[in-house]
């Protein structure tokens, strides 16, 4: 949730961060043993554009398998992205609700899913191994670079997965003055402070535009049938259901309106909406009734709502 998003006017003091000591940090980082690209130097490039200011790279090996590791890293990220709030680099806020899910996905995935893809590149790495990168030579041409080819021991031992949890919000310092240790407490709570402005602002933007998105698909269009999707109901209902756990700024203003919406959607299915024009109405109503406001409560940088 990336939006490049500005606080909307409130006093960012007057947020309790309480809830932030009832999650655990979470920390995690994903290694690749080889990388997929490395820079060329001295590239002749037809243009007219100064060399100094030109960057070029060539692929160090085009391997499916490779590319498998880098796409289920990715879904396990934003998987633990989806139930955290961004802190810093790589460490994210964690509600301890889904502490047990999150760390048995994480396990299951380090120990047994990343091993198997790993060991399936490997087999290729190996064999390219044994013809000494032979193919890759003759891809590569004049841009073949031994060196840039490890060990396979090397390469198999660089692919980890690591990952740890801390209490939020504790700075552990043994030996140093209470006035040190009181500005770096200070200096945590304002880090803090600054992630979960962005995340409710992230939070706030989401709601409104997955409220957008099922207003727009219920919004009669003269002459037209339009078609009705049921992931727009779905998502908004998990949102919905989802939303107090994760709504670790105490959101009461953005909460008035989600209030409105969940009295809207209860019992409401994809299904029933395709049957009742009534219930259409009523819902889009519903929804029309706090989309100005919610769309007042953030302001998007170089982004507007429909």
């Amino acid at each position: 949730m990336e939006n490049n998003i500005m606080a909307s006017p409130a006093v960012a003091s007057s947020i309790d961060l309480s809830k932030t000591e009832q999650c655990v940090s979470i920390t995690i980082n994903f290694r690749m043993g080889l990388g997929r690209m490395r820079q060329v130097r001295n590239l002749k490039v037809e243009t007219d554009t100064k060399a100094s200011e030109l960057r070029h790279q060539k692929r160090l090996i085009d391997s499916p398998e490779l590319e498998e590791i880098r796409s289920q890293d990715g879904f396990l990220k934003r998987y633990v992205e989806s139930k955290s709030c961004w802190y810093r680099e790589a460490t994210r806020f964690l509600p301890r609700k889904w502490l047990t899910e999150v760390d048995r996905a994480i396990v299951a995935y380090q120990t047994i899913r990343r091993p198997k893809l790993v060991a399936k590149f490997m087999e290729v790495y190996r064999d390219l191994e044994a013809q000494d990168f032979a193919p890759l030579r003759e891809a590569l041409g004049e841009n073949f670079d031994r060196s840039d080819y490890p060990a396979s021991d090397i390469v198999e031992q660089g692919f980890v997965l690591e990952f740890n949890y801390r209490n939020v919000g504790s700075v552990h310092l043994e030996g140093v003055s209470d006035v040190i240790i009181a500005r770096e407490q200070e200096k945590e709570k304002g880090i803090r402070m600054d992630a979960i402005l962005e995340w409710r602002n992230a939070m706030r933007v989401a709601g409104a535009e997955m409220v957008d998105a099922l207003f727009d698909m219920l919004k009669p269009e003269a002459g037209k049938t339009k078609k009705m999707f049921g992931c727009h109901v779905e998502h908004l209902q998990e949102f919905i259901d989802n939303f107090p756990d994760r709504d670790l700024a105490d959101d009461k203003d953005f909460q008035k309106n989600l209030e409105v919406i969940k009295d809207a959607m209860r019992g409401v299915t994809i299904d029933r909406l395709k049957e009742s024009k009534n219930l259409q109405a009523y819902v889009m109503t519903k929804l029309d009734s706090v989309r100005a406001d919610m769309k007042n409560l953030v302001i998007t940088s170089g982004r507007k709502f429909r």
